[in-house]
């Protein structure tokens, strides 16, 4: 985790699956919370992040999470497989277009100069 927790203030996206107690940031902020003190994820300090789950449900410590709640969360509700596959396609489809684009403009600018 502390590995990973360095670089999450400057990532843009941090996904979540199905995660609720890891991604909990009560861990660290809330004294009164039981799970305060214990080692999480702490994807709220990305600029955007994204969760899938299927319901608001609590995870194990039977608690809520705040991170659910912040304006830069994305809750996505339903099968992970299903939600991961289209957010796959969405990117490859964005990427392809963003590169036919910049060849494109590279050959324009070639054949104008």
């Amino acid at each position: 985790m502390d590995d990973c927790n360095g670089d999450l203030a400057q990532t843009d996206v941090a996904l979540v699956i199905g995660a609720n107690d890891v991604t909990n940031p009560a861990a660290r902020t809330d004294a009164s919370s039981p799970i305060y003190g214990m080692p999480i994820l702490d994807v709220d300090k990305a600029r955007t992040v994204m969760v899938i789950k299927r319901s608001m449900s609590a995870g194990f410590a039977g608690i809520d999470n705040p991170l659910y709640y912040l304006d830069k969360t994305l809750m996505l509700f339903g099968d992970a497989k299903g939600f991961v596959g289209s957010i796959v396609r969405e990117i490859s489809g964005a990427a392809a277009a963003i590169s036919g684009c910049v060849v494109e403009s590279f050959v324009a600018s070639r054949c104008l100069a």
